[in-house]
């Protein structure tokens, strides 16, 4: 419905400054972007609903030595609430007072072993591959999986992924390109929905004349009926 674009649209652009957020595409509009390019679960059909746009947002660099953004596909591993295992392309981590690597929201970052990351030592570094170095030895590396086809993928939240029921387990990825000191924006396009929701005002607002128009004919056929004898 056109309420329902208008929400999918306006949590795209509330979310436009979140770190590895992934807009959601109303379905009138998932025709044409499937005709775009290539992306995890592009050839999958779409038959309602919103399509999730998996494609790669705008890497900025920050300079902190925890920030990571994933170039191409492939997602970081999470431990989320009730031990769930969930995903996202957010990598701001931070270590917490136990020294473990964790998400702003404080969940556990996995190595590709699915354990938790603990970092003690004098110097601690992230490598282009995702390798994680303390004191200049090697001791782990991120987990970060394969993309999933996207209606595989489940959103939690604005930024974290799990996998929907029945899916099978995602493969580790073997050479992921890791920008070290950066984050990856949103790929919410911002004048593409600032467009969409003057569109969706107007749709309302013809909405809106039509039912008046309507409603007028209703009564006029309701004050012209003959009146019982």
């Amino acid at each position: 419905t056109t309420a329902e674009r208008l929400n999918t649209v306006a949590n795209n652009l509330a979310n436009f400054s979140t770190n590895g957020y992934k807009s959601d595409i109303p379905f009138e509009q998932t025709l044409k972007f499937l005709m775009e390019g290539p992306y995890p679960g592009k050839d999958q059909p779409v038959l309602g609903g919103n399509a999730l746009n998996m494609q790669q947002g705008i890497i900025v660099t920050t300079g902190r030595e925890l920030d990571t953004a994933i170039e191409g596909s492939g997602l970081f591993t999470i431990r989320g609430p009730g031990e769930e295992l969930l995903y996202t392309r957010n990598g701001a981590f931070n270590l917490n007072s136990q020294r473990e690597l964790v998400t702003v929201e404080g969940y556990q970052v996995l190595d590709k072993f699915d354990k938790k990351i603990t970092l003690f030592g004098q110097s601690f570094e992230i490598n282009p591959n995702g390798d994680i170095f303390v004191d200049g030895n090697y001791y782990t590396s991120l987990k970060i999986i394969e993309s999933p086809e996207r209606d595989d993928l489940e959103k939690v939240g604005n930024i974290f992924f799990k996998l929907k029921e029945n899916t099978r387990e995602p493969e580790l990825m073997e050479n992921p390109a890791i920008h070290v000191g950066s984050l990856e924006r949103s790929n919410v396009n911002l004048l593409q929905g600032l467009a969409v929701v003057n569109e969706t005002r107007r749709t309302f607002q013809l909405q809106k004349n039509t039912a008046d128009v309507i409603l007028r004919i209703l009564r006029r056929v309701v004050t012209d009926l003959p009146r019982p004898i």
